[in-house]
C-alpha cells in the first residue's frame, strides 16, 4: 500500500454541525418555522457525528441500504416512544397483588425437625473426594501422623471432620507426599477449612474453567490466591 493511500485511509471524516445543518434547512426553507428548522438540525447533526465514527465498509453499507436505515431510526424511535408511555401509565393501570407471605411462625426445635425430615446426610467423598485417616495416609504415603497433624494445626493442609473428633484429609491435596504449593494461601484467606476445600474443587470461571486445584497443579498460585482474596473477603 502507497503512502498516499495510507493517508486517505487515516483522514478522519467530519461529520456536520448543528449550526451549518441549520442555516443548510433555513435556506432550502424559508417559511419553515424557527423552532421545527432547531430541531430538525439537532437530529441531523446528532445522526450525522454517529456515521462520520463509523468504520468506512459500514457507510458504505448504510448508502446502499437506504431503507434499512430509515427503518432501523423509525423502529429505534418507536420502542423510545414506548418506554415514555410505559412510564406514563396512570396508577390505576398498575395492578397491586400481595403474597400469601410466609406463614405461621415456628419454634427453633420445630423447625429444626422439619429440616431433619428434608435434609438427606451425603458421605463425605461425595463432594471432598477422595479421603484418608491419618493411618492410611502414614501407610500409603509415608507421611507421618505427627507431621500430618502438624500440618494440620499450622494450616498447610485441610482437615476435614469425619463424625464429632476424627479427622479425614483430602488425598488430592498431596503431591510427592507434600501439601500442594497454594493450599496454605487459600486457608489463610478462608479461614474455614470446609468452605475452602469444596472451593478449590469447583471450576471457576476466572481461571478459564479450571478448578483451582487444577490452577494451583499447573503453577498458577498467584492467580489462585488473588481469586480466593476476592471470592473470601
Amino acid at each position: 500500500m502507497t503512502n498516499a493511500a495510507l493517508r486517505t485511509d487515516e483522514t478522519k471524516l467530519h461529520s456536520l454541525s448543528e449550526g451549518e445543518v441549520r442555516a443548510a434547512l433555513e435556506h432550502h426553507n424559508p417559511n419553515a418555522p424557527a423552532e421545527k428548522v432547531r430541531t430538525l438540525a439537532k437530529i441531523i447533526a446528532a445522526v450525522s457525528d454517529v456515521v462520520a465514527e463509523l468504520p468506512e465498509a459500514s457507510r458504505r453499507q448504510l448508502a446502499r441500504s437506504k431503507a434499512e436505515f430509515r427503518n432501523a431510526l423509525l423502529h429505534a424511535t418507536e420502542q423510545r416512544a414506548q418506554k415514555g408511555r410505559a412510564r406514563k401509565r396512570p396508577a390505576a393501570d398498575i395492578e397491586t397483588s400481595r403474597g400469601a407471605g410466609l406463614g405461621a411462625l415456628v419454634s427453633l426445635e420445630e423447625g429444626r425437625a422439619r429440616v431433619d425430615r428434608y435434609a438427606i446426610a451425603k458421605p463425605l467423598e461425595s463432594w471432598a473426594g477422595p479421603v484418608a485417616g491419618a493411618g492410611e495416609i502414614e501407610e500409603s504415603l509415608g507421611i507421618p501422623r505427627s507431621t500430618l497433624s502438624n500440618w494440620q494445626k499450622r494450616g498447610a493442609i485441610v482437615g476435614l471432620l469425619r463424625g464429632e473428633r476424627k479427622l479425614a484429609y483430602p488425598l488430592e491435596q498431596f503431591v510427592d507426599a507434600r501439601p500442594l504449593e497454594g493450599i496454605a494461601d487459600v486457608l489463610r484467606v478462608a479461614r474455614d477449612a470446609r468452605a475452602a476445600w469444596l472451593w478449590m474443587r469447583q471450576a471457576h470461571g476466572a481461571l478459564e474453567g479450571r478448578s483451582p486445584l487444577e490452577a494451583l497443579r499447573g503453577g498458577d498460585r498467584d492467580t489462585v490466591v488473588r481469586v480466593a482474596e476476592r471470592d473470601f473477603d
